[in-house]
């Protein structure tokens, strides 16, 4: 057990205690035997974050093909460098993804690359959660379309031995998947009770490619082949129509916004305030590092607020508590872990920030802060499953995994 002494939270200093993956109680004064006693004088405990699209793997991309649109980017830049990778690179690539993920609060991730079991080791090693989904990508290629719904079996069957790793699959995209490929993993997603994820509407020309091929649009494709559901996770769904929204919401399908990928490729801006008034389930992801330079769910969090109050023209749209929650709590809602938020019989997923730092003072309103004002410097301990896995802003064995990133950097170079 670990005893959290005089943390602030919501507005109270108090005491909170961690009993294994669990926070057990939330008191003043507590006094109870415990393994170790932390204070935390002078720190406020907020939930960890849940970033719920991201291409973790693609950390040796920062910086590349800058300032081009969305296809253009993939197949002059990032199609032909990918195309060099090997299953030994994506173990150091994943951890250094997990160690800047962790600097920034997030202590949960559903990814979208290849040679997954090598990010799995790399999730275990670094002690956080993930979604892990096999990736389906054929290009419209029969002999593809079935060798990926054999390793999509596969990799569905085999055991999952760590409980902070959920198994699931997914498509790239309408424009790199064909009509089998996509409603096999939608009846393999059933079957397996997995999530399913995929690429949606990100961009207008996606859009109208899918119109002028299939005669309708995206999302209402996808639901003709059976790839909604609650377990479903649109990224990005900048460009949905009224009736394609009704659709979303119909089927309890989550969207995962991306705004700062987005706003950098020139995909458009999602209309966040029109799809929370209407009920639909929005949680924050970062894309790769490739089209936002960034994993910081702080960061995302900023943009896709003054994203969605440019969008709608009214300084009402995406509230603080709105851009917070997209972060925390419906991201972990979403992958049905109870995380989120700060609250007894909730597991131990949080951060602890420094009230001292420079972007948290005057401590007017802490979330916002951390929205508008805040970076990593202001986060000091991360705690996932009610273990630390970062303590006094030091990772373990972090000169090793830089050391390890840089190199397979040098070897794709």
């Amino acid at each position: 057990m670990i005893l959290l002494k005089n943390v602030f939270l919501n507005g109270n200093v108090c005491d909170i205690l961690i009993d294994g993956n669990k926070i057990a109680k939330i008191a003043d004064k507590l006094s109870t035997v415990t393994d170790e006693i932390v204070d935390c004088s002078d720190k406020a405990i907020l939930p960890s974050f849940c970033n719920t699209h991201t291409h973790a793997s693609m950390m040796f991309l920062r910086g590349i093909g800058e300032d081009k649109n969305l296809f253009d980017w993939l197949k002059q830049d990032i199609f032909p460098r990918e195309a060099k990778l090997k299953p030994e690179h994506i173990y150091p690539l994943s951890r250094y993804a997990i160690l800047e993920m962790i600097k920034t609060g997030t202590t949960c991730f559903t990814d979208m690359y290849f040679y997954v079991p090598e990010t799995l080791r790399a999730v275990q090693n670094m002690g956080i959660r993930a979604v892990l989904p096999y990736l389906g990508m054929d290009f419209f290629d029969d002999k593809k379309t079935e060798s990926s719904i054999q390793q999509a079996i596969q990799h569905l069957k085999e055991p999952s031995r760590n409980l902070k790793i959920k198994k699931a699959i997914c498509c790239h995209s309408v424009y790199t998947c064909s009509q089998r490929l996509i409603q096999e993993f939608s009846n393999l997603a059933k079957k397996y009770d997995a999530y399913l994820q995929i690429h949606v509407s990100e961009t207008q020309k996606e859009v109208d490619d899918c119109v002028q091929k299939y005669g309708c649009r995206p999302v209402e494709l996808l639901y003709k082949w059976g790839f909604m559901g609650p377990k479903t996770f649109f990224a990005h769904a900048v460009h949905l129509n009224d009736d394609e929204i009704e659709l979303v919401k119909k089927t309890g399908t989550v969207l995962g916004h991306c705004p700062t990928s987005n706003l950098k490729l020139g995909s458009g801006q999602m209309p966040l305030q029109k799809y929370l008034n209407a009920g639909l389930k929005v949680t924050l992801g970062t894309d790769g590092v490739s089209s936002n330079n960034s994993l910081s769910m702080i960061s995302e969090m900023k943009v896709a607020a003054l994203s969605a109050k440019n969008k709608a023209d009214s300084v009402l749209a995406a509230t603080v508590d709105d851009a917070f929650r997209m972060a925390t709590q419906n991201g972990f809602e979403a992958f049905g872990i109870n995380a989120g938020e700060i609250k007894e019989g909730n597991l131990a997923d949080f951060i602890l920030v420094d009230m001292n730092n420079q972007f948290l003072l005057p401590n007017n309103n802490l979330k916002s802060n951390m929205i508008y004002a805040a970076d990593s410097s202001c986060i000091t301990d991360v705690f996932c499953d009610g273990i630390p896995v970062m303590r006094d802003r030091k990772i373990p064995h972090e000169a090793e995994i830089i050391s390890d990133f840089k190199q397979v950097c040098s070897d794709l170079s």
